[in-house]
């Protein structure tokens, strides 16, 4: 069996960054922070968004909130974050049921945090 193998795929500002897990199977990426591992995805774009996330709120914690929890943080934000997050978490799909919309309604929530956070970046 071979080592599992982490390169920083990208570096953001307060000391985050998304690493890649190279794994027999499959690959992982994870958002990390000072404070440590934030989350684990199956998809870059997974840790992007989650990267997204924790910039425009400020940076957030997770403890206590359990698979379906919502931090603080979150919570207390604009609906676009909220939904983003539950899309992040769980699925696009799971999101536009909490929510009581249609997928498309979450994707253009997706793609406004991400425009946000490219311009706040930039």
């Amino acid at each position: 069996m071979s080592k599992n193998r982490e390169t920083v795929i990208e570096e953001y500002d307060q000391g985050c960054q998304i690493l890649h897990e190279e794994r027999n199977y499959p690959d992982q990426y994870h958002f990390e922070s000072p404070k440590g591992r934030m989350g684990t995805f199956e998809s870059p774009h997974g840790a992007r968004l989650y990267a997204d996330l924790y910039t425009i709120t400020g940076g957030f914690d997770e403890k206590e909130t359990g698979k379906r929890g919502v931090p603080p943080a979150i919570a207390g934000a604009s609906e676009e974050v909220r939904m983003t997050y539950l899309a992040v978490q769980m699925s696009i799909t799971y999101a536009a049921a909490a929510f009581d919309v249609d997928e498309s309604v979450i994707k253009d929530a997706v793609n406004q945090i991400h425009a946000k956070v490219h311009q706040q970046r930039s």
